[in-house]
């Protein structure tokens, strides 16, 4: 298990401005990573060339930047929406279809081996559940013979829907969760769960429990702590986690994967002359964690 961290830590910095990717590769690297999450949403939202005609040629930049920093990409994030009741407008839908097919493509030639992606939820549905899990099942098994094609994994996210409430998301629940990767892997080998921690946190799940549940469907990981819907996606020790038994567990079901950082609150006011700092510090957190 190596550290990484998802490239959307330094995605935006306090003044509203983005960095380029290349040169978020260059600052992670020179904190010292060498295994990186490609987060695509972000470069949805933030309106990076993954959405705009010369997305190929900024990919070859990536990969290049990736090879001359020894830099290795292990999952990445796919760009999402609610596919189960869109409620956009044609082009906006035809963006976000774009940018997750384009993101399948990109893995596929950075070799990275899973891509995370959220389920849909059918809010308006007076049996969420069941339309939910029909309505995913039409959609990801596509996706998922194309991105086979591709040599690439789709890791499925537990969600979280406190900001919602009463509402529910789909998958917020490890069961339902469970039940739509145990159907699709029916028919797909590519087909795996990513653990976010803090999202489990947050709905006061049992995290040793639910790993285990889980067992050898877990194919990726998001690592980060919070302490309040407005203070989230922080540098462990941020809170009270215990990371000790949650790393017992992840070695006692033989997780493959790497242990990845989502912590984009972590340094998100901290100054550009502080952020080598900042960086290395979180690397060191990391490092500790794994030593445990």
């Amino acid at each position: 298990m190596r550290l990484s961290t998802s490239t959307n830590i330094l995605i935006q910095r306090p003044d509203k401005s983005r960095y380029p990717m290349a040169k978020i590769i260059d600052m992670l690297a020179d904190a010292g990573y060498s295994v990186l999450d490609l987060n695509f949403y972000d470069c949805t939202s933030f309106d990076y060339p993954l959405v705009k005609d010369d997305w190929q040629s900024w990919a070859e930049e990536i990969k290049t930047k990736a090879e001359e920093r020894k830099i290795v990409f292990s999952q990445a994030h796919s760009d999402f929406y609610n596919f189960v009741e869109p409620n956009l407008d044609a082009n906006q839908l035809d963006k976000h279809e774009k940018a997750i097919a384009r993101g399948l493509q990109i893995s596929s030639m950075l070799n990275i081996p899973w891509v995370v992606f959220h389920a849909g939820t059918a809010f308006s549905s007076l049996d969420y559940r069941k339309d939910s899990f029909e309505k995913n099942l039409a959609y990801f098994h596509p996706l998922l013979e194309k991105a086979e094609k591709l040599g690439v994994g789709i890791a499925l996210e537990n969600l979280w829907d406190l900001n919602i409430a009463p509402q529910r998301r789909y998958t917020t629940c490890l069961d339902e969760l469970l039940e739509l990767v145990e159907q699709l892997e029916k028919s797909h080998d590519n087909v795996g769960i990513c653990w976010d921690f803090e999202h489990a946190d947050i709905m006061k799940q049992d995290q040793i429990s639910s790993l285990e549940r889980i067992g050898s469907r877990l194919k990726a990981v998001h690592v980060s702590e919070q302490t309040s819907i407005s203070n989230d996606h922080i540098y462990p020790f941020g809170s009270r986690f215990d990371w000790k038994p949650i790393m017992d567990t992840l070695r006692k079901i033989d997780y493959r994967g790497d242990f990845t950082y989502e912590v984009h609150g972590a340094v998100r006011y901290v100054p550009d002359g502080f952020l080598p700092k900042a960086l290395a510090y979180g690397r060191e957190i990391g490092e500790y964690i794994l030593s445990l």
